[in-house]
This record gives structure tokens, sequence and C-alpha cells, in this order.
């Protein structure tokens, strides 16, 4: 699995660029770990159907503040490998940005 290193504002275009509908995703922040499906993604807004046993459902995330606070991405495109990214610099606060 290819890794990148980027700042939370490269990670934003990179949701904005490469994350496509029906894209998986491993979102990892503070001491949180949400792994999903991307239902949706606007320049704005990721809506992710949350893979849980617990609180299954489709989930909405602000784009700018999730990667502010974002540690680590895994996402795997529909088609093409996986990416691993390590994002520098990010707020390590435990909010977590739900809509």
């Amino acid at each position: 699995m290819k890794t990148l290193r980027m700042s939370p504002g490269e990670l934003l275009e990179y949701f904005r660029e490469e994350v496509e509908e029906g894209d998986r995703l491993e979102l990892n922040y503070a001491f949180v770990h949400i792994p999903g499906e991307v239902v949706k993604i606007t320049r704005y807004r990721l809506h992710l159907y949350v893979e849980s046993e617990v609180a299954p459902g489709i989930r909405r995330y602000d784009l700018e503040e999730i990667c502010s606070m974002m540690l680590e991405v895994i996402h795997e495109p529909k088609e093409g490998k996986p990416v691993k990214i390590v994002v520098e610099g990010a707020d390590e606060s435990p909010g977590i940005g739900i809509l």
C-alpha cells in the first residue's frame, strides 16, 4: 500500500479531487476509527455509510472540519490500489465533525 504524507489542506484537496462515490474510506482521528463507504461527496460534505455493528448508517461530515482533525486515512478506490494518508499538523482534539 502506498503511503502519502499531507497537511490537512492537502487532504481536503485530495478528498475533493480523488474520492468518489462507492470508494471505501477508513477515517482515523483522536481515538476514533470509522470504516465506511462513500455514499456522496461534494466540495463541502462527505456522506459516509458507516460500517458498524453498534451504530450503522449514513453520517455526514463537514470536509474542512474533519480534515483539520484527521490523523490518518485509508482510501480504497473502486478501481486502483489503496492509499494510506498520514496527516501532519492535524488538530488532535476529540471533536468528530458530524453534522
